[in-house]
């Protein structure tokens, strides 16, 4: 029983000691893996979006009355390019008015993203209005609410960085981070801007534009544009002929196949009614429509016969030179040799013994 017990025991110490080195060793390892979930929790996704609360620029209740009957941020508004701000009033008590927004860049170049006069009717208690804007320059804004206003009253407003960047919100997240070319410029009346694209040969390609300022007057909302393409070898593809593009975020697009490869330059004119607006566009990679094979090119210039009284560089000659390592060449003759010899000596062998016996 001393005898059993004794090894019970040791069984037991055994057992203790193995389960507590595996404990010790895995105390760095959950360690380890703790920390790696704590970071992963801080900074999961890679990019960071901004957060609800950090995007808040304006989140307040704002007193309107008949002595002062606005509410002006002045150069105190900081717009990020590219992204798209949205900014938002309601009446929040029991009244009506009506309202225009005025922003000014940091360029001094003025906006006027909303009217509400045009429409003749009155703005109520809860009717959220929300007017997108997409930045072309980054800086600092003024931003200016007017009320025309028959009674006090309060009126929330906010403004909100989306997080989303101008032609995100309508392009797939593939085609977004793969593509070839991206902008967004302010365009004042008759401004022309050109752009150089290296472009490879036979793919489709697809571009895209939007309007991303507001206009607040309707008569003047009207914008149209003029847009051509010129080739690598100076073909002119004309795209656009003083043709309307559609209402703020409202995206458009066309494709293009290239026949060629090497840069492209696009020329883009913008015309409108207002001071300016601001447009954004991308180009973007379909895929390969076509594999160059075109029967109409000559032939690849075959390569030069060498001279044979020319001794070629690198001692190397053309073609295909065959030949037998040395090693090989004393294998072959040790092994001919052998087969050779061996039948010799084994008659040579038994005409001995013969002549022996005789």
């Amino acid at each position: 029983m001393d005898i059993n017990n004794s090894s019970s025991i040791s069984k037991i110490r055994i057992l203790a000691t193995f389960f507590l080195i595996i404990s010790i060793m895995l105390i760095p390892i959950i360690a380890k893996s703790r920390t790696d979930d704590q970071y992963s929790n801080r900074n999961s996704g890679g990019n960071p979006q901004i957060s609800s609360s950090s995007n808040k620029l304006v989140d307040k209740v704002y007193n309107f009355t008949m002595v002062k009957d606005y509410v002006n941020f002045s150069n105190n508004i900081l717009l990020l390019k590219p992204y798209i701000y949205y900014i938002s009033f309601e009446i929040v008590t029991p009244h009506f008015c009506h309202m225009n927004i005025s922003l000014w860049d940091p360029d001094n170049d003025k906006y006027d993203i909303y009217d509400s006069r045009p429409d003749g009717f009155l703005l109520g208690q809860f009717d959220e209005k929300e007017i997108p804007f997409g930045v072309e320059l980054t800086g600092n804004y003024t931003i200016t609410f007017q009320a025309h206003l028959t009674e006090n009253l309060n009126i929330h407003i906010k403004i909100i960085n989306s997080g989303v960047q101008c032609l995100q919100e309508a392009l797939s997240p593939d085609a977004f981070d793969h593509k070839e070319f991206y902008q967004i410029n302010k365009f004042k009346f008759g401004c022309e801007r050109q752009h150089n694209v290296s472009l490879k040969s036979d793919y489709l390609y697809r571009f895209y534009f939007g309007r991303y300022s507001p206009i607040a007057y309707e008569w003047k909302s009207n914008t149209t544009i003029y847009f051509n393409i010129t080739s690598s070898i100076d073909i002119e593809y004309k795209i656009y002929v003083n043709d309307s593009l559609p209402g703020v975020l409202k995206l458009q697009h066309f494709d293009f196949g290239t026949a060629v490869e090497g840069p492209y330059i696009f020329n883009i004119s913008i015309n409108c009614e207002v001071l300016g607006v601001n447009i954004a566009y991308a180009i973007v990679e379909i895929g390969k429509i076509a594999d160059g094979i075109n029967p109409n090119d000559p032939d690849p210039i075959p390569d030069p016969i060498p001279d044979n009284n020319t001794i070629p560089d690198n001692n190397t000659v053309s073609g295909v030179e065959a030949f037998i390592p040395k090693e090989w060449t004393i294998g072959i003759i040790i092994a001919t040799g052998i087969m050779v010899g061996v039948p010799i000596l084994i008659v040579v062998n038994r005409k001995k013994k013969n002549a022996t016996g005789i």
